[in-house]
């Protein structure tokens, strides 16, 4: 496997140009050859009981068969890693969903899964400032992640679904948000940040106190609507704040 780091990167650039839910859709396929998943899901979870898991998908690439089967059965009220999506902000393995959550329905869910190519899987999480829950999951018969490539996944998903729902409220129009107002200092901070330096790395660079960088970051989170710095820095990236 070529450097992770990189190529994490490289899917993101490629991302950054897409301008269609069908090119975001293109690139995720591409990507899980690097990955190796089969499968992947890009959607917010339902606010009413009328609502189903897809009505609410963005861009999906599930095999049409098993969301149909789950639609059908009604499983999204069952299924451990919807559970697990609504518990927490951080990316999980379903055999950890499952385990965390483990009941008869559950388990039901996970082992019909299986007989659709969906054996093992990652999800990454995300809750809004507005109480919403949305997750990005991948999917596939045998999927084996190091923490390396665990981390790239991610930093891809964060992106990917802040890529799909500009796409999907932009698409319409053919246009782009403009950048969220962040000042001079607050980019620069990101651009460290982006850079894999810490607060006080940048606040050396800078010649400000470690203290008014987080301030910085914090604020530029406001601003991106980002639940935390990574979320900051995939959105600042799609808007072209940083490069």
């Amino acid at each position: 496997m070529p450097d992770i780091r990189q190529t994490s990167f490289d899917i993101i650039h490629r991302l950054r140009a897409t301008r269609s839910r069908a090119e975001v859709y293109a690139e995720l396929r591409a990507a899980g050859r690097v990955f190796g998943y089969d499968a992947f899901l890009i959607g917010g979870l339902p606010q009413t009981e009328a609502e189903g898991l897809l009505d609410c998908a963005m861009i999906t690439g599930w095999p049409d068969a098993w969301s149909r089967r789950y639609h059908c059965q009604g499983y999204l009220h069952q299924d451990p890693v919807i559970r697990q999506i609504r518990r927490t902000t951080e990316p999980f393995l379903w055999t950890d969903a499952a385990r965390l959550h483990e009941d008869p329905n559950g388990a039901r869910v996970m082992d019909e899964a299986r007989g659709f190519g969906l054996r093992d899987g990652f999800c990454v999480p995300f809750h809004d400032l507005d109480g919403r829950e949305a997750g990005v999951s991948f999917g596939s018969d045998r999927l084996s992640l190091s923490e390396d490539e665990r981390a790239g996944l991610h930093l891809v998903a964060i992106y990917a679904m802040s890529k799909a729902r500009a796409v999907s409220a932009l698409r319409a129009k053919g246009e782009f948000e403009p950048p969220g107002g962040l000042t001079d200092r607050e980019i620069e901070c990101l651009k460290w940040s982006a850079a894999g330096k810490s607060a006080w790395d940048t606040g050396q660079i800078l010649a400000i106190s470690s203290r008014t960088v987080e301030a910085h970051l914090a604020s530029a989170a406001r601003k991106l609507n980002a639940v935390n710095r990574v979320q900051s820095i995939a959105e600042a990236l799609r808007r072209g704040i940083i490069a």
